[in-house]
This record gives C-alpha cells, sequence and structure tokens, in this order.
C-alpha cells in the first residue's frame, strides 16, 4: 500500500523530521511497518529515502538529515511531498552490486554477514552505500566481511584490514 500526504519539515536539534499524519501512522503500527522506501519531493527535487519509521513521545516520523535537506535545497517550515510504502527488500536497505558480488563469492562471509542483526546489516550496507566510487565500494565490502570474519561484527568499529 502506498501512501502519499504532505508535511512541514521541521527540526529536532540537528535532524529533520517529517511527520506523518495520524490517520497514516494508525495504518502503519495496524500493518506493523517500520520500515520504509519514501520519495520525498520540493518543487523540481526528488530523493528516494529507506527510512525507519520512528515513534517518540506519541509522534511518528521519518528522520531526514541534513545533508538530505541540502541536497533538496529545503529547511525548517519548509513542505514537503511524500509518497511511501513499506520496504519488503530482503534487508530493508539498498543493497549494492558490490556487496552483493562479495557476498557471493566468499560463503563464510556471507554467513556471518547473515548472522548479525538486522540493524547490523543494515549499518554495513548503508555505510558501503554511501560511497561514491565503484572500487571503493568493493573495497570497502572486502574489508566490512574480513572485520567479520576476525570478529568484529560493530560496523562503527571496523578496522581497516585490506
Amino acid at each position: 500500500m502506498t501512501f502519499t500526504f504532505e508535511a512541514t519539515l521541521s527540526l529536532d536539534g540537528w535532524m529533520g523530521a517529517l511527520l506523518i499524519p495520524e490517520d497514516i501512522a494508525a495504518q502503519l503500527a495496524q500493518d506493523k511497518v517500520k520500515r520504509v522506501i519514501a520519495t520525498v519531493t520540493s518543487g523540481n527535487h526528488e530523493l528516494t529515502l529507506h527510512a525507519g519509521v520512528i515513534k517518540q513521545k506519541g509522534v511518528v516520523y521519518l528522520m531526514f538529515s541534513k545533508a538530505n535537506q541540502k541536497t533538496m535545497n529545503v529547511q525548517a517550515g519548509d513542505t514537503l511531498t511524500i509518497s511511501m510504502q513499506e520496504d519488503a527488500s530482503k534487508y530493508q536497505a539498498p543493497m549494492t552490486e558490490e556487496l552483493e558480488a562479495v557476498l557471493l563469492s566468499d560463503y563464510e562471509a556471507y554467513e556471518l554477514f547473515e548472522k548479525l542483526l538486522p540493524g547490523k546489516r543494515r549499518n554495513i550496507i548503508f555505510q558501503i552505500y554511501g560511497i561514491k566510487d565503484s572500487q571503493k565500494r568493493i573495497d570497502v565490502a572486502l574489508n566490512a566481511m574480513e572485520n567479520l570474519k576476525v570478529g568484529n561484527t560493530d560496523p562503527f568499529k571496523f578496522e581497516k584490514l585490506l
């Protein structure tokens, strides 16, 4: 099911937030949707987000980083159009070809990767997804898998092993 709505960008300290209307939030809760793919539009700017649905103090929202705000050329108070649906992909994150190739070529690394909690798998995927250069993505993916092999399962504490 796809939901489309308008939201005003608000700031909560260092992070932007796109508030989800109560009726849509209730439907997401009823369907137990925790992660979505959202297309955010403002003027002639459009951005696709893979995001978690966050609920704090009775408010349900999507985080919208300062980097995304800069990319979209928006600021607090601007109204954005959001079209979102449940992220039904295996990892609920944008898997890169490079990481997928590394996992397919190294079964031991694949098994270790699959044993990680979903959030840690997503952290690794997003670290690699954020890299622009394909060769650098491969290098980082290989390094991440080597870290898993030596027992380091915290993506934020990966060491450079290769």
